[in-house]
């Protein structure tokens, strides 16, 4: 049975920053929204360099930590669609707008750190959850009204339709205590399940945080 010591460890707090390193968008091709004159538009979805937020780590023994945090990071999505007529009398009017939205993502992470010195080299492994919030903004719609075929200015508003998606998650990088914070530089790979609203499947990050007070 572990000493009461052992199961009572410190808790630090900090704040975390990652941008991305491989591909971090998407690109579906271009669609003519009107034909007389012809206007087109691209199709991509882009993830914006730079997420960040707050992030906890409880240390456990033998040089385990778990950490669990949170980052916020802005999507955007350029759409142009042409004129479709579905089933039923369904019909999507021809459009063109860009539209944002806020993703959340939640890391949570086993951590093991080798040694106890100043400099330490650690390796983490865990889960990532993401919410996407709503896609709006403004653009342009095909309108068949008089005069036929003119555009109108319009606001976009989109459901991603899922309320979460998940990565596996796995890292790797270096810890350096100064005075009584730590600065972490790591390398995280996320491998998402879903390819459903993401610029890649498979996306690495360098995150850089700063937490209190320091490991000892």
């Amino acid at each position: 049975m572990l000493p009461c010591a052992a199961l009572t460890q410190p808790v630090s707090i900090g704040i975390a920053g990652a941008v991305p390193i491989s591909a971090h968008s998407q690109s579906y091709g271009q669609q003519c929204f009107t034909s007389q004159p012809a206007l087109c538009g691209p199709n991509d979805l882009i993830a914006r360099p730079f997420a960040a937020g707050p992030l906890v780590q409880a240390r456990l023994p033998w040089n385990f930590s778990i950490e669990a945090g949170v980052l916020y990071q802005r999507f955007h999505r350029d759409i142009s669609l042409p004129l479709t007529i579905g089933r039923a009398g369904y019909i999507q009017y021809g459009q063109r707008t860009g539209v944002s939205a806020g993703g959340w993502l939640f890391p949570l992470q086993l951590r093991y750190t080798f040694g106890h010195r100043r400099l330490r080299p650690f390796v983490n492994a865990g889960a990532t959850l993401r919410h996407l919030g709503v896609f709006e903004g403004d653009g342009l719609r095909l309108d068949f009204g008089i005069p036929a075929n003119t555009l109108q200015t319009a606001h976009f508003r989109i459901a991603s339709g899922r309320d979460l998606d998940a990565a596996v998650t796995g890292g790797a990088g270096v810890l350096r205590r100064v005075g009584r914070v730590d600065l972490a530089l790591e390398v995280r790979i996320l491998h998402w399940t879903s390819t459903y609203y993401q610029p890649a499947q498979d996306q690495a990050m360098l995150v850089l945080s700063v937490t209190f007070p320091a490991q000892r």
